[in-house]
């Protein structure tokens, strides 16, 4: 099949998901993640810097071994520079690489987060143990800045 309009629309929209859920779900999971933190260990001050770097070095972590382990699928399907026409291992390298891959990485990220143990509700409990703790104005900062960020 040479080209298929249904199928390119269904493909952008599962890429646009994709890249909201890549971009916004992580950042948006941090701060109850440092609530809890806090929450759970009242004598531990002031890691949220801590967890933001660990959150954006893992990030870039990650994005450089994909484009490793891309390089390296690609190396050993045969992939040539520069070539006018390459092999079909390099073919189906590519098409598995663009499709099915991260599509399946996506799908097992969303069902971890399905199954993340911060819902409402414990949210809810989080942010009344913070405020009687004294911790509100620096909740209600960190929620500000990220919902005006995204």
């Amino acid at each position: 099949m040479k080209s298929n309009l249904p199928v390119f629309i269904i493909m952008s929209m599962l890429a646009g998901t994709s890249l909201a859920a890549l971009y916004l779900l992580p950042w948006s999971v941090l701060p109850d993640v440092v609530d809890d933190f806090k929450v759970k260990n009242p004598s531990c001050q002031d890691l949220e810097p801590l967890f933001y770097s660990c959150y954006v070095f893992f990030n870039k972590f990650g994005g450089g071994m994909s484009v490793g382990i891309s390089t390296l699928v690609l190396h050993f399907a045969g992939y040539k520079s520069g070539a006018c026409k390459h092999n079909p291992e390099v073919i189906c390298s590519l098409q598995m690489l663009f499709a099915p891959v991260p599509i399946c990485l996506l799908l097992i990220g969303l069902v971890i987060f399905c199954f993340y143990p911060i819902n409402e509700e414990r949210r809810r409990k989080i942010q009344d143990a913070l405020q009687k703790a004294g911790y509100v104005f620096v909740c209600i900062t960190l929620r500000v800045l990220f919902c005006e960020n995204s």
